[in-house]
């Protein structure tokens, strides 16, 4: 990944980072606070990030680290010879963080990085790992380097496996689905939520129905909301808009939000799905929002569905 190779974003609890292509999500755990996550490719682990709500001691907590590497859990020696002062990565880079880098070879190669942001107030403890002889340190350095841990402008960037969007920085995830060709991301603050799914193999997905009729025949069950449907472009692709109401919410108060606000109700269903055929994929967004439609809005002008037809 010198500015040659094919990248791909990573987008995570605010985690952000630019991947070679071929990097794949491995492991995660926790949420927005604490969490983990590992990155790997068919050899082995490459990236891994683990993130706190507090500052931590930097130079404690990578002389423990560096303890670790050199002498590992079984308190033998690892063969490891780590450099306290790599420098591979410097402060004007990273503005407003207090960052410490380091750097070890042997039977192993790595950079590491640990930092207290001064912006959103999380630490955060980052590695890229290879083998000796596959001299990836500009690789490594490359994928440092862009690795942030907040959202921007009040928009939070989610990327996974191709598939990036924007969604407000208040929305933490719920639910989220990885399968074969299938992946879905489920986002909530408060009673407001965001889906945004995406499935590939477009025409085992619609089997021959229109958009309307796909829609249709896979929500006719639904008991949340009631819905409505209309053919109409998006992304320059043929597509379809639903909207509608929540269910469980009754006429006479609706009548009364609306009357109180002069406006449309408080809490309505919206969303949108259509076909991207340079890609093959086709998308969908819904939200349960407060009736003035930026969430919507956001999310589906920030997915650039064409640009899985180039990577």
């Amino acid at each position: 990944m010198t500015g040659k190779e094919k990248q791909t974003p990573l987008g995570w609890q605010g985690i952000f980072a630019l991947l070679p292509a071929d990097w794949k999500l491995g492991a995660v755990g926790g949420d927005q606070r604490t969490g983990y996550l590992r990155i790997d490719d068919e050899r082995m682990p490459r990236l891994q990030v683990k993130w706190a709500p507090h500052r931590i001691d930097l130079v404690r907590k990578r002389d423990e680290y560096v303890k670790r590497l050199t002498v590992g859990r079984r308190k033998r020696p690892t063969g490891l010879e780590v450099d306290v002062e790599a420098k591979f990565l410097g402060g004007r880079a990273k503005p407003k963080k207090d960052l410490v880098t380091f750097a070890w070879r042997g039977p192993q190669c790595g950079y590491g990085l640990m930092w207290n942001c001064e912006t959103c107030g999380r630490s955060l403890i980052a590695q890229v790992t290879w083998r000796p002889e596959e001299r990836l340190h500009d690789v490594a350095r490359e994928v440092l380097a862009s690795l942030e841990d907040h959202a921007e402008g009040g928009w939070k960037t989610w990327a996974l496996d191709g598939l990036a969007f924007l969604a407000p920085e208040k929305y933490e995830l719920g639910k989220w689905r990885w399968l074969t060709g299938y992946l879905e991301f489920n986002l909530a603050q408060m009673k407001r939520t965001i889906k945004v799914a995406r499935w590939g193999i477009v025409s085992r997905v619609l089997g021959g129905r229109t958009l309307s009729e796909w829609y249709k025949q896979e929500n006719w069950r639904r008991r949340d909301v009631s819905f409505r449907v209309q053919e109409m472009e998006f992304k320059g692709h043929d597509g379809i808009a639903v909207w509608g109401e929540v269910s469980g919410i009754k006429p006479r108060l609706i009548a009364l939000a609306e009357r109180a606000v002069r406006r449309k109700p408080v809490i309505q269903f919206a969303g949108c799905a259509w076909h991207c055929p340079e890609s093959n994929r086709l998308y969908l967004v819904e939200t349960v929002d407060a009736g003035e439609g930026v969430a919507l809005q956001g999310v589906v002008d920030s997915i650039s569905c064409h640009a899985e037809a180039e990577a």
